[in-house]
C-alpha cells in the first residue's frame, strides 16, 4: 500500500470546546471522539451518552490530527466510511462515503469495527441533537443526495407513492403526511443515519440518508439525526392492535371487511411484529406456529383467492387467540390515533394494500 507522511498541522480551531465533554472535540456541529481500539462508534458514542452522527471530514482536513492533538506520523489513503488510527504503526486512513470492499463496513457505519483501529467517531451533543422529538428537528434544512448520501431501502412498508423510479423496495424516498413518518422510518431502517422532509415536484416527501454531508440551508424543509424520532411503540403492541382491527374479518369479506388486499397486508403486518417480539421470548416450538401462518399468509398475498381467504383468516386468528394473554401481558404504548407516523393498525385502521403507515 502506498503512504504519504504526514505533513499536518492541527489548527488552533480545532481544539477541544467545553461544549463537548471529557476532551471531545467540537466540529461540524459535533463531539468528536476518539474510540478504544476495536470499539465501534456506537459504543464510543454511547459511552459519553451521546448518539452517533455520522460525518466524513474533507481529505484535506481529516479528524484523527485533531481529535489526537497532533498529527500522526503517516497519513495514508481514505478507506472505510469513518478514519481509522492505528496507534502501534502511528498512522491513520482518513475516510469517504463509499468505502473500501475489504473493510467489511457493510451495515450501519455506527456498527463497524476493525481490532487494530481507534475509530474518530462524531456524536451528537449539542442541545438540538439531545433534545426529544420533535424538538430535535432542524428547521430550514435540506440533506441532498449530491450523488454519494443517500440510501436505497425497502422502503414499501411505509411508503406506497413517490419512490424513487416507482420502486418502493428500492428507493431513498416517498411521499409522506408529515415529517415525523420521516423520523419514524429512518429510526426502523438500519443504514438510515439522517432524514429531510420537503417538497419535490408538487408533493411532501420523506428522503433517507446515510451522512448530512448533502446539509443545504433551504426554507420550508426540516432534517434530523436517526436518535430525532418518536417513541417507539413495542412490537407486541402493534401485533396486539392489528389483531385487534382484523377481527372484523374473522367472518371472511364483509361491509366491515371490505378489501382483501388490506386485510392480508394487514395480517403481514401483524404475524411480522409477533415474530419480532417473541422472537427471543417463546420457546422454538410456539415459534414454528407463527413462522408457518407467516409462510402460509405470504404466499397467499402472491396469489389471493375468495376460497382460501377464510382459511388464511381463521388460521391466523388460531395462533393469535392462542398468544392473546402473551402479547397483552408485554409493554404497551399510549398512543394518539391522530398520529400519521404511527401504522395504521396502531392507529385502529387496516393497512394499505402496500404500506402500513401514512394515510392508507
Amino acid at each position: 500500500m502506498a503512504v504519504a507522511k504526514a505533513a499536518l498541522v492541527v489548527s488552533a480551531a480545532v481544539v477541544a470546546h467545553a461544549a463537548c465533554a471529557n476532551g471531545g472535540v467540537e466540529m461540524h456541529g459535533r463531539c468528536w471522539y476518539l474510540g478504544a481500539e476495536g470499539a465501534s462508534c456506537r459504543q464510543t458514542c454511547g459511552a459519553q451518552g451521546l448518539a452517533y452522527d455520522h460525518f466524513v471530514a474533507p481529505d484535506a482536513t481529516p479528524m484523527v490530527p485533531a481529535v489526537l492533538g497532533r498529527a500522526p506520523r503517516t497519513k495514508q489513503f481514505s478507506w472505510g466510511r469513518i478514519e481509522c488510527y492505528v496507534s502501534g504503526a502511528d498512522r491513520f486512513h482518513t475516510a469517504k462515503p463509499t468505502p473500501n470492499s475489504d473493510t467489511g463496513d457493510k451495515g450501519a457505519p455506527e456498527d463497524w469495527s476493525v481490532s487494530v483501529c481507534r475509530l474518530a467517531c462524531a456524536c451528537a451533543g449539542g442541545p438540538v441533537d439531545t433534545a426529544s422529538y420533535p424538538g430535535c428537528v432542524q428547521q430550514n434544512v435540506v440533506l441532498r443526495h449530491a450523488g454519494a448520501h443517500a440510501i436505497f431501502a425497502d422502503v414499501s412498508t411505509h411508503g406506497a407513492a413517490g419512490c424513487w423510479q416507482n420502486d418502493c423496495k428500492n428507493s431513498d424516498k416517498f411521499i409522506a403526511d408529515n415529517p415525523a413518518l420521516c423520523a419514524r422510518t429512518c429510526s426502523e431502517l438500519s443504514e438510515c443515519t439522517h432524514w429531510t422532509f420537503g417538497e419535490q415536484d408538487g408533493a411532501k416527501k420523506c428522503f433517507f440518508r446515510k451522512s448530512d454531508g448533502g446539509r443545504e440551508a433551504l426554507d420550508g424543509w426540516s432534517a434530523g439525526v436517526k436518535a430525532c424520532a418518536p417513541p417507539v411503540v413495542p412490537e407486541a403492541f402493534q401485533a396486539l392492535k392489528a389483531g385487534e382491527v382484523l377481527r372484523k374479518c374473522d367472518a371472511g369479506l364483509s361491509d366491515a371487511c371490505p378489501d382483501m388486499a388490506k386485510a392480508v397486508n394487514t395480517w403481514q403486518f401483524a404475524i411480522k411484529n409477533l415474530k419480532k417480539a417473541a422472537s427471543s421470548k417463546l420457546d422454538a416450538g410456539t415459534l414454528q406456529y407463527v413462522t408457518q401462518i407467516e409462510a402460509d399468509t405470504n404466499a397467499f398475498a402472491a396469489q389471493m383467492s375468495d376460497q382460501n381467504f377464510p382459511l388464511i383468516m381463521a388460521n391466523n386468528r388460531q395462533v393469535f387467540n392462542a398468544l392473546q394473554s402473551w402479547m397483552d401481558g408485554q409493554p404497551k404504548a399510549d398512543v394518539d390515533p391522530n398520529d400519521l407516523s404511527l401504522p395504521a393498525p396502531v392507529r385502529g385502521n387496516f393497512c394499505g394494500p402496500v404500506a402500513c403507515y401514512g394515510t392508507v
